[in-house]
């Protein structure tokens, strides 16, 4: 059932089991496991099912450290969350080096293996409505020859990531929310704080306020906070305690730890063999037809090893290639099909037999090799790197002194990175160009400036918010355990990236859900 908190009257108390706090992609996740349990579920989203000015707005904030421009774009604050701006969903794994504890990496180490997040990634990739789970190269019917020697070890491997339809969770899965008997979904419901009990120990309900000025309040046995990495620490440091400490805050950590992926272009590989191969894909337009006959598509890229990562204690580095399509091989096949309009016929067959040696030189290819060849001669390949930024407790969200319309303080974002993370991304490019030179594969113009205080100058932050509220079983190093529950706080969870406590390279939907679904698993065990 789908409710508009703009009908609920001021005052009124709603009591339920579960509370659900934020209706993105783990939210979601978490009700839909819900639907159909033997108790009360309410799933509170700030938004409603459009995107509205008024309520977008109350993510307005500042940034004070180093500037992040994406701030107001990163998130949208109705019903789906930022899955709502998703063209297409992009999966990848993340590498059990990245859950290590490495003692020369401060902060790193998740609670658990990767491996033991395997059934619930398993569960997760169908909710993203992915092909058949699988992420090795095997998977998809790439042998270890159809990799140039660079990339195959020691210090370079190539991996992949699926990609799907854009699965917006809230279009998709509102349906099944609404025919739910026992869960509310309440729209233009903005939580506001978290009320304790007198030590702490214990969440006893939610305020909950209505633009412009209506309010109410939610009570319940089990509260879960799936804001974002932003909002989720904002919450908790607003829950004060009559001392001012905000909730799970007794030593400081909630909002530390702000991380993001480091996003900029890479420079270029001048490869020995402009036909050279590092698409590995053996279907039109990128599609792989596995052995079922089922068309998947996929992005190869290539990382850091983790035994470099060991060896040299880097962050992960991930370099994409950019493959240009030849547009006048574009042109042939329209003037063949004849969808080219007729007052553009000789300008677009004068570019086709200007270009005839190219073409030629493709088709030819084509035949002779069918369609696993990369379809263009490349005199470089540019790349598109995404760099691992270390866990540090300096860079963080704050509260400032600005207030919301609801008289809340504004956040804060405070974003730092040290000199480890550019050493890193130094690092490791240098090793890549040193690994394509003795392999003969081709030489980098890289982008990194040598000087180790510079950063590339369109390197800039991504959308990924990691690490504000991260999980760690002992509470001196963390905000939650292993279950995702405040330390110290025996009923409120939280869901999302912001329980990472180290993001590595990898796109984090599909363990932000594989989490939540681990946690709905926890909270029905425990309401049993």
């Amino acid at each position: 059932m789908f409710i508009d908190a703009r009908s609920v009257p001021t005052g009124t108390v709603i009591e339920t089991e579960v509370c659900i706090v934020g209706a993105g992609a783990a939210g979601i996740t978490l009700a839909r496991e819900f639907t159909n349990a033997n108790f009360r579920v309410i799933l509170l989203e700030s938004g409603g099912a459009e995107l509205e000015q008024a309520t977008q707005d109350l993510y307005a904030g500042s940034d004070i450290g180093r500037p992040y421009d994406m701030f107001p774009a990163s998130r949208l604050r109705y019903f789906g969350g930022t899955t709502n701006h998703w063209g297409g969903v992009w999966c990848d794994m993340p590498t059990s080096l990245d859950f290590e504890m490495r003692e020369a990496v401060p902060y790193s180490g998740w609670p658990f293996s990767l491996s033991y997040l395997e059934p619930w990634h398993r569960r997760a990739q169908r909710l993203f409505k992915l092909g058949p789970y699988g992420y090795a190269l095997s998977d998809w019917g790439i042998a270890p020859s159809d990799i140039p020697e660079p990339f195959r070890g020691p210090h370079f491997v190539c991996r992949l990531l699926q990609q799907g339809p854009a699965t917006r969770f809230g279009r998709e899965y509102a349906p099944e929310l609404r025919k739910a008997q026992n869960l509310s979904v309440y729209l233009h419901a903005n939580a506001l704080r978290f009320d304790a009990s007198e030590h702490g120990g214990a969440v006893r309900q939610v305020n909950v306020g209505v633009l412009p000025d209506g309010r109410f309040t939610v009570r319940a046995r089990m509260f879960i906070l799936a804001a974002g990495g932003i909002e989720n620490a904002r919450l908790l440091l607003l829950s004060e305690s009559e001392v001012g400490v905000g909730l799970g805050n007794d030593r400081d950590l909630v909002g530390r730890f702000f991380m993001l992926h480091l996003e900029y272009f890479g420079g270029v590989i001048v490869p020995t063999d402009p036909y050279a191969d590092l698409t590995f894909q053996t279907g039109e337009d990128g599609a792989l037809y596995n052995r079922l006959g089922a068309a998947r598509r996929f992005v190869s890229y290539i990382s850091l090893s983790s035994e470099a990562r060991r060896q040299l204690n880097l962050p992960n580095l991930r370099a994409r290639f950019q493959y240009p399509k030849l547009r006048e091989v574009d042109s042939l096949k329209r003037l063949i099909d004849r969808t080219v309009p007729s007052a553009d016929i000789l300008h677009e067959l004068g570019s086709v037999i200007r270009a005839f040696p190219g073409v030629a030189t493709h088709f030819a290819r084509r035949m002779l090799y069918g369609r696993n060849r990369p379809p263009v001669p490349m005199a470089s390949i540019p790349l598109n790197c995404t760099s691992e930024q270390m866990p540090n407790p300096d860079s963080r969200i704050r509260l400032g002194k600005d207030l919301d319309v609801f008289g809340l303080r504004k956040v804060v974002v405070d974003w730092r990175l040290t000199a480890e993370d550019k050493r890193g991304m130094a690092t490791g490019h240098r090793l890549l160009g040193a690994e394509l030179g003795r392999a003969g594969f081709g030489r980098l113009q890289s982008t990194i400036p040598e000087d180790d205080s510079e950063w590339p100058s369109e390197m800039r932050g991504d959308q990924h918010h990691m690490g504000t509220t991260r999980m760690q079983r002992d509470p001196s190093m963390g905000v939650v355990d292993e279950n995702c529950r405040v330390h110290g706080v025996g009923n409120l969870y939280v869901a999302g990236s912001s329980v990472f406590p180290t993001g590595g390279t990898f796109n984090p939907s599909l363990t932000i859900v594989a989490l939540a679904l681990r946690l709905a698993d926890h909270i029905k065990e425990r309401l049993r």
